[in-house]
C-alpha cells in the first residue's frame, strides 16, 4: 500500500470515528419515551435524562395526538409553564452543531388576548438561540433546518427549553437530535430565483404550509410559511404568493452571485396584508441584505389583500458580487403575515421605462366645462410620464360648417382615444361628420382602444355603432335594457321599457366595489372610496360583449349600478366609467383630483393600448374608509 492510499484510509477511519463519537454524544431521552404514563397524559416533576428547572411539564401519549417518534411527546406546560435542561457530553470540543426537533401548538389551548402564539425560548450554553412561536396544532408538527450552536471547550452543550406560554397548555416537542455542522445555508443562485414563488404543490387547498427546502430557489429559515393561491387574495403575478407568517413568524433567504461589483441594483417587490387577519394589530416584516435590515414594512387593517403596493431599495453590489437576501415576518400574533410577490433585482441602468402611450383627446362640446376638463386631463396624464397626449377639437357644426366638414383627426396614429364629446342637448344637429364616424368605427373595429369619458356615454343616441361600442348609455327606458348588480355580483337585467329613464342623484363619495380580476384592477383593493362621483342609474343599451368590472350603490334606490364597464367591438376595446365629473365654474374639482380616478384612468389607458398594466397601487390609494385627493397641478 502506498503512502497516498494509507493516508486516504486513515482519514476515512478518522472521519468514521468522529461521527461515531458524535452519534454517541446524543440527547438522553430525546423522544420522552423513558417515562411511563399512567393515562393519556400526566403532569410530571421528574423526567429521565432531564432536569425540570421550573414549574412542571406534561407527557402526552398517542391517544391524544400522534407523536413524531415513538408514543409520547412533551408538553412544556404541565399545570403551569415549565422548563427542562440537559447537558450533553462527548461532543467535539469547540465545534459547530445543529439542534433539531419537531414542535407544535395544541388545538385545545386557550388563547388569551396577550399571547396568541404558543412560545418558548431555546437556550444553549447560556445563550438564547431562538424564541419559538407557533400555533400549528399537533400533530401538525414543524421541523425546519434546526438551530446552530458551538460546543464548549470541554465538548459539552447545555440545552434548555423554557416555556413562555401561560396556562396548562404550551408547545409540545419531540424527536430531539444533534447533527454535526451548522444548519444548511441558503441556496446559491447566479441570479434571483423564483421571485414570484411559483411551484408545483400536491395540496389543492390553495393554502399549503411549507418549510425547509420546499420552496424552489429559497431556504425557509424559520418556522414555516404559507403559499397562497386563493382568488380573493388577488395574486398580482402568476398563481402563488407567499405569506411569511405560516403557523408562526417565518423567513426565507437565498444568496445571489454574479452581481457586478460597484454597480447599483434595485430590489423591488409587491406586498400586501393577509386577507383573513381582521384585527387591529399591524402585520410587520423586515427585508435584509447580508443580515442588515434595509426595509421595514408595516400593514394595517385597511391595507389587506388584494391591495398590492410596491416597495424598492437601491444598493451597490459588494466587491465579491454576492449578497444574501432575506425576508422575515416580525408579526408575533396569530393570523398570518405580510404577503409578498414579484420580487426582482435589476441593474438600475438597465431598467428601461415603457414607451409612452400615445393618446388623443377628442372634445368640442359638452354640457360640462369641457375646455378646462381637457386641459386638466392632459396635465394629469403627462405628469405621470407615461403618456404623450394630443387634442383634437371638433369644430362647431353650426358656427363653422366648413371647418366642421374638413375636421379630420387621424385616429390610427394613436393607441387610445379619449372621447369626451357630448351632444346630449343638441343630438340632432351637433354631430360628428359622417366620414369621421366611419373612420372612428374602422379605428375601433381594427383594434383601437377608446376611453368613454364621463358624460360621453350621453352622446350620439342615433349612432347605432356608437351605441354598440359603449354598451350602456344615457337613454330613455324605451331605448334598451338596463342592468343592476346583485349581492352575488351577478348582473340583473331590467327589460326595455321597465324601470326608469337614465339619470343620477346628487354627487357623493361612494364606495366602489370591483368585480372579479379584470386586468385593469389587478393589485387594486376589493373596495375603495372615490370622490365627487355621479352614479349613473338605469343606463340603457345591450349586454352584447359587455363586462361590468365595478359598481357603486345608489342611495335613493339602494341598487348597485355599473361604475366601470368594458365592451369588445370588433378587434377593439372600449372602457366606460362615470369618473371625472367637471361642472361649470369649478377649478380642480375633487372628482379630478381623486386618486382613485387618476389611478384607474392610467390603468384603463394601459389596458386599452395593449401595454402591460401596472399590478400595484401607490401608497396613497384610498381605502374603503375615506377618499384621497391629489394636490392641484400648477397651470
Amino acid at each position: 500500500m502506498n503512502n497516498h492510499s494509507f493516508k486516504k484510509l486513515f482519514l476515512i477511519a478518522l472521519f468514521l470515528c468522529c461521527n461515531i463519537l458524535v452519534l454517541q454524544a446524543q440527547i438522553k431521552n430525546a423522544s420522552f419515551e423513558k417515562d411511563k404514563v399512567t393515562g393519556e397524559n400526566e403532569v410530571v416533576k421528574k423526567l429521565n435524562g432531564w432536569t425540570i428547572t421550573r414549574g412542571n411539564v406534561e407527557l402526552i401519549t398517542n391517544n391524544v395526538f400522534s407523536a413524531v417518534e415513538g408514543n409520547q411527546v412533551l408538553d412544556l406546560n404541565g399545570s403551569e409553564p415549565g422548563s427542562i435542561k440537559q447537558t450533553i457530553k462527548g461532543l467535539q470540543k469547540s465545534t459547530d452543531y445543529t439542534l433539531k426537533f419537531e414542535y407544535a401548538d395544541q388545538k385545545g389551548r386557550k388563547r388569551d388576548t396577550e399571547t396568541l402564539l404558543a412560545t418558548a425560548n431555546i437556550i444553549i450554553n447560556g445563550k438564547t438561540v431562538t424564541t419559538l412561536r407557533n400555533l400549528s396544532p399537533a400533530p401538525n408538527y414543524i421541523g425546519g433546518i434546526g438551530f446552530g450552536f458551538t460546543s464548549t471547550a470541554k465538548g459539552t452543550a447545555t440545552i434548555e427549553f423554557v416555556s413562555t406560554t401561560n396556562g396548562n397548555m404550551g408547545l409540545v416537542i419531540d424527536n430531539l437530535r444533534i447533527t454535526a455542522g451548522l444548519p444548511i445555508k441558503p441556496p446559491v443562485n447566479t441570479h434571483l430565483v423564483n421571485g414570484d414563488f411559483e411551484m408545483k404543490v400536491d395540496s389543492e387547498s390553495g393554502n399549503p404550509h411549507i418549510y425547509g427546502e420546499q420552496l424552489p430557489g429559497w431556504l425557509i429559515m424559520r418556522e414555516n410559511i404559507d403559499l397562497i393561491a386563493i382568488k380573493r387574495f388577488g395574486t398580482p403575478s402568476g398563481k402563488w404568493v407567499i405569506d411569511l407568517g405560516g403557523h408562526g413568524p417565518g423567513g426565507i433567504a437565498q444568496t445571489i452571485t454574479s452581481l457586478s461589483p460597484g454597480e447599483t441594483y434595485r430590489l423591488s417587490m409587491l406586498y400586501s396584508r393577509h386577507k383573513s387577519w381582521d384585527e387591529e394589530d399591524p402585520l410587520t416584516g423586515e427585508i435584509l441584505i447580508d443580515n442588515e435590515v434595509v426595509l421595514r414594512l408595516n400593514r394595517n387593517k385597511s391595507t389587506k389583500a388584494p391591495r398590492w403596493e410596491k416597495v424598492t431599495y437601491d444598493f451597490i453590489a459588494p466587491t465579491n458580487g454576492e449578497i444574501t437576501l432575506s425576508l422575515y415576518s416580525t408579526a408575533f400574533k396569530v393570523g398570518g403575515g405580510i404577503l409578498y410577490d414579484d420580487i426582482k433585482i435589476e441593474k438600475v441602468r438597465d431598467i428601461v421605462a415603457p414607451k409612452k402611450i400615445s393618446v388623443l383627446i377628442v372634445d368640442g362640446l359638452s354640457n360640462h366645462q369641457w375646455e378646462t376638463n381637457t386641459k386638466y386631463l392632459q396635465q394629469i396624464l403627462e405628469a405621470t410620464g407615461k403618456f404623450n397626449v394630443s387634442v383634437s377639437t371638433c369644430p362647431n357644426q353650426q358656427k363653422n360648417p366648413n371647418d366642421w366638414e374638413n375636421w379630420n383627426p387621424d385616429f390610427k396614429k394613436y393607441s387610445v382615444v379619449i372621447q369626451t364629446y357630448n351632444n346630449i342637448f343638441k343630438e340632432n344637429d351637433l354631430q360628428w361628420p359622417v366620414h369621421i364616424k366611419r373612420s372612428f368605427e374602422k379605428y375601433v373595429d381594427e383594434g383601437g382602444g377608446v376611453y368613454i369619458y364621463h358624460s360621453a356615454s350621453n352622446a350620439f343616441k342615433g349612432w347605432a355603432a356608437y351605441n354598440e361600442m359603449i354598451g350602456l348609455g344615457w337613454r330613455n327606458k324605451d331605448s334598451g335594457l338596463a342592468v343592476t348588480i346583485n349581492d352575488k355580483e351577478e348582473l340583473e337585467i331590467i327589460p326595455k321599457g321597465e324601470g326608469e329613464n337614465s339619470g343620477h342623484g346628487p354627487r357623493t363619495d361612494p364606495l366602489i366595489t370591483r368585480i372579479g380580476d379584470h386586468p385593469i384592477h389587478i393589485g387594486m383593493p376589493k373596495t375603495w372610496k372615490a370622490a365627487d362621483v355621479e352614479i349613473y342609474k338605469y343606463l340603457r343599451g345591450t349586454t352584447k360583449n359587455l363586462e361590468v368590472i365595478s359598481y357603486a350603490k345608489d342611495q335613493k334606490t339602494a341598487l348597485n349600478f355599473p361604475m366601470e364597464w368594458t365592451v369588445n367591438y370588433g378587434k377593439g376595446k372600449v372602457y366606460c366609467s362615470t369618473y371625472g365629473h367637471f361642472w361649470k365654474n369649478q377649478d380642480w374639482p375633487p372628482s379630478m383630483r381623486c386618486v382613485a380616478f387618476q389611478h384607474s384612468m392610467v390603468r384603463a389607458l394601459q389596458w386599452l393600448s395593449g401595454t402591460e398594466v401596472e399590478n400595484f397601487v401607490e401608497a396613497d390609494f384610498p381605502t374603503s374608509e375615506s377618499i384621497v385627493l391629489k394636490q392641484p397641478l400648477l397651470d
